[in-house]
């Protein structure tokens, strides 16, 4: 949707996944839109149905209910959310909204509320239709789920664009300009002139349906499922982001409400509500995200997350070139690597590159290295694809695996110049 707001994708219809006619056509299966489920009887094993443009209502009998509600943004409890201008965007509609309001109101000041991902696209968005850009959270670093000193990096590039980063504030109220629309922000810190706002602080599971059916709740209050995707109730399921999840690290419940999560969620319960017997492994808590020129992406666990989770960790950090000196187009990345001293496991690695560096690459090598369980001893004889277009002789996932073995074991590791520990 931030792409679609920019204008890098024309046509909103090419966001949705699957069109209504298509799941007749393709799998047999009957979507009811405009209807909504306003009731669960987990007893009788039906759901109350209501019909939204003729208000009639109905009972359907089901044999398996899959809750599928995702979650909804947060819209915090302040003064003036509902003004005209201020914006949460989870849903298409949003989207569509706040594409209308740059048409017709041609704003030129936005602020935006965290500079978590949804902020950071959003910044970058707004900058590309030549808005001014504000951008205010209660972190004291932009991106408050990866380290500082990569974090900082992001904040360099994003100011670099134009972006003004109110860091360590609180918004406090949103006041209404002369013509009834947003025209001030109010935060910890002052105020600040805006004709748009975007509300990006997060989102919460949507378990109301659940919850009056008599499910139990899990962490951060979604819907509880064990690895099969049943609920604490008989033939009911739930999946994506209203659901938890296990951390494969800590083994602990999780919710981590990414679409990539809610589709291999999805595939899974599906199979297990026609006589499947599949169990969903869990997740590592990958995520990449566009900050401009900058690739921003993490997995696994950080050192403080891995301390917490009762592991002993030990980290590197590097800076490295993607190609050769020789070979254009090289980009620079910055690394952390994180692995347990006392069996030399990967847990977890941050990078921050730019677009030129493929960061997310060498990102995805390390997620499939901590899923599988490699050690950093393992990972340094990685075979991985080479030739000067794409990568160094020894690539970055070997040379940071590399640094990791020499630390662990108490030793300078030499990289020839291709990645430099700090």
């Amino acid at each position: 949707m931030p792409y679609f707001i920019s204008g890098v994708t024309a046509d909103h219809n090419s966001l949705i996944s699957r069109k209504v006619e298509e799941f007749r056509s393709l799998n047999g299966v009957d979507v009811f839109t405009r209807h909504r489920v306003d009731e669960v009887d987990a007893v009788n094993m039906r759901v109350k149905v209501v019909d939204l443009d003729s208000g009639g209502e109905s009972w359907a009998d089901y044999t398996r209910l899959l809750l599928a509600t995702g979650a909804s943004a947060v819209i915090p409890p302040l003064e003036g959310t509902d003004l005209p201008g201020v914006f949460p965007l989870r849903k298409l509609e949003d989207s569509l909204s706040i594409k209308e309001f740059l048409k017709s109101n041609r704003p030129r000041r936005a602020v935006i509320v965290g500079a978590g991902p949804i902020g950071m696209e959003m910044s970058e968005s707004f900058r590309t239709v030549g808005l001014e850009v504000s951008v205010v959270e209660m972190a004291d670093q932009v991106m408050p789920y990866m380290d500082g000193d990569l974090a900082a990096r992001v904040q360099a590039q994003i100011e670099k664009e134009g972006v003004n980063c109110l860091l360590g504030q609180r918004v406090e109220a949103f006041e209404a300009g002369p013509d009834g629309a947003l025209g001030k922000v109010i935060t910890s810190g002052g105020e600040l002139e805006a004709d748009l706002a975007l509300l990006a602080i997060g989102v919460k599971p949507v378990t109301d349906l659940a919850t009056a059916a008599g499910v139990e709740l899990g962490v951060k209050g979604a819907i509880r499922v064990d690895g099969h995707m049943r609920t604490s109730v008989p033939g009911i399921y739930a999946a994506g982001d209203c659901a938890t999840t296990r951390n494969v690290l800590t083994g602990r419940e999780a919710w981590v409400p990414l679409g990539s999560t809610s589709r291999k969620q999805g595939r899974l319960v599906a199979d297990n509500m026609f006589g499947g017997d599949a169990e969903f492994p869990g997740v590592q808590g990958t995520a990449v995200v566009k900050a401009f020129d900058l690739t921003v992406g993490r997995t696994g666990l950080s050192g403080s997350e891995a301390v917490e989770a009762g592991f002993e960790p030990v980290e590197i950090s590097m800076e490295a070139e993607s190609l050769h000196a020789y070979y254009p187009g090289r980009g620079v990345m910055d690394l952390k690597l994180v692995a347990d001293l006392p069996t030399g496991r990967l847990l977890g690695a941050q990078v921050v590159g730019e677009m030129s560096s493929v960061a997310e690459k060498r990102l995805d090598i390390f997620v499939v290295a901590i899923r599988a369980g490699l050690t950093a001893d393992e990972s340094q004889y990685l075979d991985l694809a080479y030739a000067p277009p794409y990568s160094t002789a020894v690539d970055v996932p070997v040379i940071a695996a590399n640094l990791m073995v020499g630390k662990i074991g108490g030793k300078a590791c030499s990289c020839n110049g291709e990645g430099l520990e700090r």
